[in-house]
C-alpha cells in the first residue's frame, strides 16, 4: 500500500482504558450512525474488541452490552477470565468478517517479549509483582525494563505472508487478542502468540496511531478514554496531540472532558448504570465531532472506494 493509495482515506486509532474504553466504543457507536468510516482502523488491548467490532460495522449492534457483561465478571472470574470469555463470545462475529476482501484494515497492537528472562518472568509466578513494579514505575518515568525486554508490535488482518509486518489472520485471531489485553499485575493466565510470549499493548503501544497514519491516511482520528492528554503507551513517551502531523496525516482527538470515574467508571471497576452513562456520553461526544467535521465523511468514502477497488483487484 503506498501513500497515494490512500490520499484521501481516514483512520481511527482507539486508546485503551480497560473498562473505560466503553466511552471509545460509544463514540465508535456515533460514527457508525453518521456514516463515518475509516480506512483504517488500530486498537490496542481493551479496545481490541470494540475496535474490531467498528472495523465490521457492529459496534453500535453491540453496544454496551458488552462491557456490563465483562464488568460483571471481573470480581468473580477475575481478568484474564473476562478477557478469554469476551473473546469466545465475539470472536466468532469479528473473524467472520474481519478477514474478507471488503473489509478495512484493521490493527491490532500487542507487546511482544524480546528476551527469554523477560519471557520467564512474564509467564511464570513472578509476572504479578514485575506487572506491580511495572505501574509504579508509571509515575516515575521509568520506561528501562520495558525499553529492554518488550518490542511494540502491531498485527495487521491485510499484512502479506512474505513481507515484514505481523499478520492477523482468523486462525491466530484469539491470541493475539488476548495477548493485547494481558496486564501482568492481574491477568493470571499467560499469554503467546506462535509460542512467543506476549503482554498487553500498553506497556509499549496503548494507541497505535503512528502505524495508523503510516498507512497513509489524510486524517487520523485518536479516540481516548480519559481527559487528559492520549499518549502514546502506558509510559506518556509521545503525546497524540491534537492538531498534530503524524506521517502526513492531520491528527483529530476526541476524548471525554471528565474523569469517567465522576460518572461511576474506573479502569477495572464499573457500576453498569457507570457504564451506560459512559457510553452514552461516548455517543454525544462522536455525534457532535462528526457535525463539526463533516468534511470527513467525504474522505471515508473515498477510503472505503479505495479500499474496495484494491481488494477487487487483489482477488481477481
Amino acid at each position: 500500500m503506498t501513500d497515494a493509495d490512500t490520499t484521501h482515506g481516514l483512520g481511527i486509532a482507539v486508546a485503551s482504558g480497560m473498562l473505560k474504553g466503553v466511552y471509545g466504543h460509544g463514540v465508535l457507536s456515533a460514527f457508525e450512525e453518521r456514516g463515518l468510516r475509516a480506512h483504517v482502523y488500530g486498537a490496542a488491548s481493551s479496545s481490541g474488541l470494540s475496535g474490531g467490532l467498528a472495523a465490521i460495522g457492529h459496534a453500535r449492534r453491540i453496544g454496551v452490552d458488552y462491557w456490563i457483561g465483562a464488568a460483571g465478571g471481573v470480581a468473580e472470574k477475575g481478568m484474564s477470565r473476562v478477557a478469554l470469555d469476551s473473546i469466545a463470545e465475539y470472536g466468532p462475529l469479528i473473524r467472520g468478517e474481519l478477514f474478507g476482501p471488503e473489509a478495512p484494515e484493521f490493527l491490532l497492537a500487542t507487546s511482544k517479549v524480546t528476551t527469554a528472562e523477560a519471557a520467564e518472568a512474564t509467564q511464570g509466578p513472578e509476572a504479578k509483582a514485575l506487572g506491580k513494579q511495572l505501574l509504579r514505575n508509571v509515575f516515575s518515568g521509568d520506561r528501562t525494563w520495558v525499553t529492554e525486554n518488550l518490542a511494540a508490535t502491531v498485527f495487521s488482518n491485510r499484512a502479506t505472508a512474505d513481507g515484514d509486518e505481523p499478520r492477523l489472520t482468523a486462525d491466530n485471531y484469539d491470541a493475539v487478542s488476548y495477548a493485547s489485553t494481558r496486564m501482568l499485575h492481574a491477568w493470571a493466565t499467560p499469554a503467546e502468540v506462535d509460542g512467543a510470549a506476549y503482554v498487553d499493548a500498553s506497556y509499549t503501544c496503548s494507541c497505535p496511531a503512528r502505524e495508523v497514519a503510516a498507512k497513509g491516511v489524510s486524517v487520523l482520528i485518536a479516540i481516548g478514554n480519559d481527559p487528559f492528554p492520549v499518549f502514546r503507551d502506558l509510559y506518556a513517551s509521545e503525546e497524540i496531540a491534537d492538531g498534530s502531523t503524524l506521517h502526513g496525516a492531520k491528527v483529530l482527538v476526541v476524548k471525554p472532558e471528565e474523569d469517567l470515574k465522576h460518572l461511576g467508571v474506573d479502569y477495572a471497576a464499573a457500576s453498569p448504570e457507570g457504564l451506560v452513562k459512559a457510553y452514552e456520553r461516548g455517543l454525544e461526544d462522536g455525534r457532535r465531532f462528526s457535525e463539526r467535521h463533516a468534511e470527513l465523511l467525504k474522505a471515508a468514502a473515498a477510503g472505503r472506494d479505495s479500499l474496495r477497488g484494491r481488494a477487487g483487484e487483489a482477488m481477481a
